[in-house]
């Protein structure tokens, strides 16, 4: 018996990357996945790879009507939510090169995150929640960053929503916990994703200067993570924030010299 057998899951982000490897894993524990992206060809060559019950619908992290929709259908077709993975965000070349320090930022980078990395994860929990609330309890996993738990000298915007996220999943932690919803964050560092080696090839083996480990992330080790949440395993577990780094906070700037 799977680890998350019988329960549904609806992974937003989930195309591509770290939330195709989350779909993959959580159906191979047992568990029913509606993956949802903007990229709807992507998320339908995803679930149609997944040896298990996928779907993939159509949803917009940045409209309200599009998340309050994405929930309805997830229930009119499987009458019952038990896990969401707030994976969807605003990354790529576009969103990394042009967010800079406080100055450089422009306000409409800083509205862009906002809007996808923060809202979206609290319209998500607004109208999710009340269905897993109904029927007994569930587990949100929020994806932050080690981004939103130290400052940089660039990234401002996304670091920054990402702090907002570890906030967030404590209040949702605290509001619905006696409720039966655990609502917990990962924080990744840098995670090996073809997107990133588009953008830049050379970043996975740079960044093991900073890491104490000697490999980079993939995105199975966030999808492992993730699998832990959302399953009975991690029963106690709510509130929290877990660093999936490879030690990259773990490590002083000195050492990584």
């Amino acid at each position: 018996m799977g680890r998350v057998e019988g329960k549904v899951a609806l992974i937003t982000g989930g195309a591509a990357g770290i939330g195709a490897a989350t779909a993959a894993t959580l159906a191979r524990e047992g568990a029913t996945v509606v993956i949802a992206d903007i990229n709807i060809e992507g998320a339908e060559k995803t679930a149609a790879g997944i040896s298990g019950a996928a779907s993939a619908l159509h949803f917009d992290a940045t409209s309200a009507e599009s998340i309050e929709s994405l929930v309805g259908a997830v229930i009119e077709q499987h009458g019952r939510i038990d896990i969401v993975h707030n994976n969807a965000a605003l990354v790529g070349p576009d969103a990394w090169f042009t967010d800079g320090s406080v100055i450089d930022t422009s306000i409409e980078m800083w509205d862009r995150a906002f809007a996808t990395n923060v809202r979206s994860i609290f319209l998500m929990c607004k109208f999710a929640l009340p269905h897993l609330v109904s029927g007994g309890g569930g587990s949100i996993i929020n994806m932050a960053s080690v981004g939103g738990l130290r400052g940089s000298p660039a990234l401002t915007a996304y670091g920054t929503t990402k702090a907002a996220v570890v906030g967030l999943t404590r209040y949702v932690a605290a509001q619905h916990g006696k409720q039966g919803v655990r609502c917990n964050a990962i924080a990744p560092g840098v995670i090996r994703t073809q997107q990133l080696l588009d953008a830049v090839p050379q970043l996975p083996e740079a960044a093991l200067v900073g890491v104490a480990s000697p490999r980079v992330g993939e995105p199975e080790d966030i999808a492992n993570m993730v699998l832990f949440l959302a399953s009975d395993e991690s029963a106690f577990v709510n509130g929290e924030t877990y660093r999936v780094d490879g030690g990259a906070m773990a490590t002083s700037p000195a050492s990584r010299d």
